[in-house]
């Protein structure tokens, strides 16, 4: 009852009500947004300018999809630094077991 199935091939992902996930922290959230946003509509980034640059070109769908997925692996080593703290070796057991402690 409480595991989160993500199909990447058909694109979906089920949330079973009595999980409950929580958003980003937010400087974290705020940057992977505005990265993103740069990466859709690069025409954003120069909105504002009273005299932008006379060329600003779209990315290719191929260098989009990289972009995109730079953002999103910059955000997990972002969430994710720190892990080894967490980690607790229990060695009571002839090979020592690693658990995984998220309080710390």
């Amino acid at each position: 009852l409480d595991v989160v199935i993500a199909d990447l091939d058909g694109g979906t992902v089920n949330v079973p009500e009595c999980v409950h996930i929580s958003l980003l922290p937010e400087p974290l959230l705020q940057q992977t947004r505005e990265a993103l946003s740069m990466v859709l509509d690069p025409e954003l980034e120069v909105a504002d300018l009273a005299f932008p640059p006379s060329t600003i070109s779209a990315s290719s769908l191929k260098m989009q999809d990289k972009e995109i997925r730079a953002v999103f692996l910059r955000l997990f080593a972002q969430l994710l630094q720190g892990y080894r703290c967490c980690l607790h070796i229990i060695r009571i057991h002839p090979e020592p077991v690693i658990r995984f402690h998220k309080v710390r």
